[in-house]
């Protein structure tokens, strides 16, 4: 497969698993390589968790866009798996719900 199809549709694989999350939700569309969510919580937190976790989980926007809130940009390239893709929405999932319960 082409690189920039696979890049998209690794992007909108990882959309659709993330924004399965109580809370996430999709900033803007259309999109292509990247995306931007909004998240329940603060995103530094969520990013300090998924990077304790192997997990580069994106770039926080609240510095560059406070007006979005706790948004979190998010890309998945060619290089990355399907289980890569369900294993970033599964720790994304248990920080949150962690939040919820704390």
């Amino acid at each position: 497969r082409r690189t920039a199809a696979r890049c998209h549709e690794n992007a909108r694989a990882l959309v659709a698993a993330l924004t399965q999350l109580p809370g996430v939700t999709l900033a803007f569309e259309p999109y292509f390589h990247e995306a931007v969510l909004r998240l329940p919580r603060p995103v530094a937190p969520l990013l300090a968790g998924l990077s304790a976790r192997g997990i580069l989980g994106g770039h926080d926007l609240q510095a560059q866009y406070p007006e979005l809130g706790n948004a979190l940009l998010v890309c998945a390239t060619e290089m990355r798996s399907r289980d890569e893709i369900a294993r970033f929405a599964l720790v994304l999932g248990e920080l949150l719900a962690a939040g919820r319960a704390g």
